[in-house]
């Protein structure tokens, strides 16, 4: 725990030693005077155990308070001294928004940080499953995943029945997740529980494709250049890709190449199936300003879809509300089979602090 002091103009860090009986901490040493008993030596080690467990709470509790008093600017140089990353400080201080109320000494910070998002009832709930569980932070994220694709949106249809016409919004993962500065996931994930390819590819879609049938499937910029991707997926649910279009929304989100405002409708076909009304034929691009919810898609392109093929029957896979004339179906469990929830492995980078 570093003493910021300023000299001369320049920030200087370092730990003066203190003392806890015939210990003495420095910055490199613990430095033992005279002869402790057993029970002074252990209560030590004891300290020395719960600072490091309890160092995470209280450096992002610092942080936090820095802000509320508005020392942005001082913040940000005593910031420059702990030699951290910035995404790990801003882990750190994201999961430090949990109140205190609510955190558990027996469960470790890494755990609190996949319960960032969520409301505090939510976060409550999870904790007590931890504890009851032991769950690791690999099992945990399974389960929250798992969980959420279970909830039910109100209107939806049940997976049942043939369909001749698929829209489909996949719910891509992306590498850039983990706690943002304001205590939610990071960017997609935030929004709705993402899926790997291969647990895309294991959707039983195929089941519900007629042999002659067509898919339009979003995929964003990002995801389009991904092996395996987009692609891998399309033909494990039965369909070739045949052509696209592509969505320019105006506004747009920053990537690290570019400001990024498009995203891709990909065609794809199952034996034959030409648009019943192929004349005027759409252009590929469109300009529609994008508004909503985050990922939310145009209805304008649903009835871009609906002029070229006038028959269905008509199915929205990932949808977010019930429309007239189409069997929408966004996280039911019934098409979440246990095999498409294979384990993940969590990458060490991926622990924030």
């Amino acid at each position: 725990m570093s003493i910021l002091k300023k000299r001369y103009g320049q920030a200087v860090s370092e730990l003066e030693p203190f003392s806890i009986g015939a210990f003495e901490f420095t910055m490199t040493e613990l430095i033992v005077h005279g002869e402790p008993t057993f029970k002074e030596y252990q209560s030590v080690g004891d300290f020395i155990q719960r600072s490091v467990k309890a160092a995470e709470w209280w450096f992002g509790d610092w942080l936090r308070y820095g802000e509320h008093r508005g020392w942005q600017e001082k913040l940000e140089q005593a910031v420059e001294m702990t030699g951290l990353s910035e995404k790990r400080l801003k882990n750190v201080r994201a999961v430090a928004a949990i109140d205190p109320s609510r955190r558990r000494g027996t469960v470790e910070f890494g755990l609190h940080a996949e319960l960032t998002g969520m409301e505090p009832a939510e976060q409550t709930k999870w904790l007590d499953r931890i504890e009851s569980h032991g769950w690791n932070r690999a099992e945990l994220r399974n389960e929250i995943r798992a969980a959420s694709r279970t909830k039910m949106i109100q209107g939806q249809a049940h997976l049942e029945g043939m369909y001749r016409v698929i829209l489909a919004d996949p719910p891509w993962l992306y590498g850039d997740r983990g706690a943002t500065a304001d205590g939610s996931l990071g960017k997609a994930e935030r929004h709705y529980p993402g899926m790997r390819i291969d647990e895309l590819c294991q959707l039983p879609v195929q089941a519900h494709a007629l042999d002659n049938s067509v898919l339009f499937c979003w995929v964003t910029a990002t995801m389009l250049y991904e092996n395996p991707g987009p692609r891998e997926v399309i033909e494990a649910w039965g369909f070739k890709p045949k052509t696209g279009h592509v969505w320019h929304k105006v506004l747009g989100n920053y990537g690290h190449y570019s400001h990024v405002v498009h995203e891709h409708l990909i065609v794809a076909t199952r034996g034959s199936c030409l648009p019943d009304v192929p004349t005027p034929s759409p252009k590929s691009v469109t300009t529609i300003r994008r508004d909503g919810e985050h990922s939310e898609k145009p209805d304008e392109f649903r009835a871009m879809i609906q002029k070229q093929y006038t028959t269905g029957p008509y199915l929205e896979l990932f949808g977010r509300k019930p429309v007239k004339g189409w069997s929408v179906f966004g996280n039911d469990p019934r098409l979440w089979a246990e095999q498409a929830r294979p384990p993940i492995e969590v990458a060490e980078e991926d622990v924030p602090f």
